[in-house]
């Protein structure tokens, strides 16, 4: 017996090992989809090791479209024991930035994926990169064009139409060097000239259609300063660093399957020293949200939004100040699946990932929206008694001490002088539970000298802590917190940004904003949240889920953004 014992332990720790080495994804493992079945061949008839890598564009923080990305690029990797790369395709100096570099950089992090290596940048290999379009214009298959971008642009004709080759489009072999290296010591003018392919005007696909590859740009790098006049095009400096990284597979989004054949034309026909496979799914679209760097942009200069952060947009770090957790953004994913099949996901899938995850994360605390006063008439005004309360109903996070006595606040939407039917909170001549607390009953009601309710009086019954009441039935639940040692909250409130479900679509967007789409209000919290830290999440109980303002949240100002609503409602499905 003692020896099946010990077999049995070396079993479950070489098990742990195993699973340790491979390093696996339990998504990626669990689930099939089309890209880890073609990779799954490519293995077994190669025999390589997977390289991934995740390109972005240095050009804005990174946005929920990316999260699928990252979650694929990272998580094919491991599933197959390989590794991915983190390369800034920094190709256009007029729009790039290093606080793009680092926020993106942070994102990724945050979302708990490790890169391979160091941090790698297109421009790391710009030397090689403009080697190779010289490669091509000793081949026949690059020339340096003088025609304007609008003519470039009118040459090149429509899905219907075949382009029209360039007057320029047969310049000698020496002519082509002599103005490439001319364009690279700054000597035009930008738009003076380009280098482009020589590919095919005719071809049904335009993106074959002597596509530019080089541009001049007297402009700053954020890297390399003024180092280089001239830049590369995306499509060529991307497919070329793919293959001088040894990327096995390039892993995007359904925009780049018309540039595939683009894409594969360079490895072709360059001395590249592999040839990485393209692979494209559908990116991951939400209602009510906008994708776009450029409109994104738009929206922050506008002042339609503070900044890239900010908690309506669906960047990452929007996203992550609003309370999302990088638990709940992975679950989206694997919600929504990998396919070639572009769609809107309902935003209710996005609601329900993080209302799962903190449902059994955050920890629960009480706070008054709309507070109206309570006086417990038949204690003292001295009398106060700590409540022991659970952190957590489900799962042990410690006690919280919460405050009983005679003043307290409770929110007015819990009371009502006319309820309708099955209306079970407080009503003159009702009883309640506080929550976690006694049962009341309301006994009186105060108006001021508009007729308002101003105040309620109500008797507490000491014998209903945490046990029911003899003969009858408590049906109605309501929170509550100490007027003498509550805690003043900022609760900002978001709903969403755009008032229709595409609004990527419409050329007008901006025509449909919601400027109703953020509400600040005063609340009142148990003391408990003066400790919170920036980022903790928590379920203000029967409100919602909350999260302490990654910003402005500090011990002199309580700031919470509301993340979700604790449930889905029929007629507030497209708000938060």
């Amino acid at each position: 017996m003692d020896l099946f014992f010990i077999v049995k332990k070396y079993i479950i720790i070489y098990l742990i090992i195993l699973n340790q080495l491979l390093n696996i994804n339990l998504y990626f493992m669990k689930k099939s989809n089309f890209i880890s079945n073609q990779i799954y061949k490519d293995i077994k008839k190669l025999n390589i090791k997977i390289l991934t890598r995740f390109p972005p564009e240095p050009n804005g923080f990174l946005h929920i479209g990316h999260i699928k990305s990252i979650w694929i690029n990272f998580g094919i990797a491991k599933k197959f024991n390989g590794q991915c790369n983190l390369r800034f395709d920094d190709t256009n100096p007029s729009i790039e930035k290093d606080i793009y570099v680092k926020a993106i950089q942070e994102d990724i992090k945050w979302l708990g994926f490790k890169w391979n290596g160091q941090v790698k940048y297109a421009s790391d290999y710009f030397e090689q990169i403009y080697d190779w379009s010289k490669y091509l214009i000793h081949n026949g298959k690059a020339y340096v064009d003088d025609l304007s971008y609008k003519e470039i642009h009118e040459y090149r004709g429509t899905l219907t139409k075949p382009g029209i080759n360039s007057p320029y489009r047969n310049r000698s072999v020496k002519e082509n060097i002599d103005l490439i290296e001319r364009m690279r010591q700054g000597e035009f003018l930008e738009g003076n000239k380009v280098l482009r392919a020589k590919i095919d005007m005719s071809s049904p696909n335009i993106n074959l259609r002597d596509p530019i590859i080089y541009r001049i740009r007297n402009i700053k790098h954020h890297k390399l300063g003024y180092k280089w006049k001239i830049y590369p095009s995306y499509d060529f400096a991307h497919g070329q660093s793919d293959a001088i990284e040894g990327i096995t597979h390039s892993i995007c989004t359904l925009e780049f399957e018309d540039h595939r054949p683009l894409y594969n034309w360079f490895l072709n026909n360059l001395p590249v020293p592999s040839k990485p496979r393209q692979i494209e799914f559908a990116r991951l679209n939400i209602q009510y949200t906008i994708t776009s760097k450029r409109k994104i942009k738009l929206l922050i200069d506008l002042k339609i939004v503070n900044s890239w952060d900010d908690p309506r947009l669906s960047t990452i770090s929007g996203l992550r100040r609003r309370g999302y957790t990088p638990e709940s953004l992975h679950k989206l994913c694997e919600m929504t699946g990998i396919t070639r099949s572009n769609a809107i996901i309902n935003i209710k899938m996005q609601y329900h990932a993080i209302r799962s995850n903190l449902e059994e994360k955050a920890p629960r605390a009480m706070c008054i929206i709309k507070p109206i006063k309570l006086i417990i008439t038949n204690i003292d005004k001295k009398y106060e008694e700590i409540l022991q309360i659970p952190i957590h109903p489900k799962k042990y996070m410690g006690i919280r001490n919460i405050p009983f006595n005679k003043e307290l606040w409770i929110d007015i939407d819990d009371f009502m002088l006319d309820p309708p039917n099955k209306f079970y909170r407080l009503t003159l001549g009702n009883k309640v539970r506080l929550r976690n607390a006694y049962v009341i009953t309301c006994n009186k009601v105060v108006f001021d000298k508009n007729g308002r309710v101003y105040n309620l009086l109500a008797n507490v019954d000491f014998n209903t802590l945490g046990v029911n009441p003899k003969g009858y039935k408590i049906k109605g639940v309501i929170h509550w917190v100490s007027i003498k040692h509550g805690v003043f909250l900022e609760i900002r409130k978001y709903n969403n940004l755009f008032k229709i479900e595409d609004p990527e679509k419409e050329k007008n967007f901006l025509d449909y904003i919601n400027y109703n789409s953020i509400e600040i209000i005063k609340a009142i919290g148990e003391p408990y949240l003066k400790n919170a830290l920036p980022e903790n999440c928590y379920q203000f109980e029967r409100v919602g889920y909350f999260c302490a303002d990654r910003y402005d949240h500090n011990k002199e100002k309580l700031v919470f953004n509301k993340t979700v609503n604790l449930k889905d409602s029929w007629n507030n499905y497209a708000n938060i």
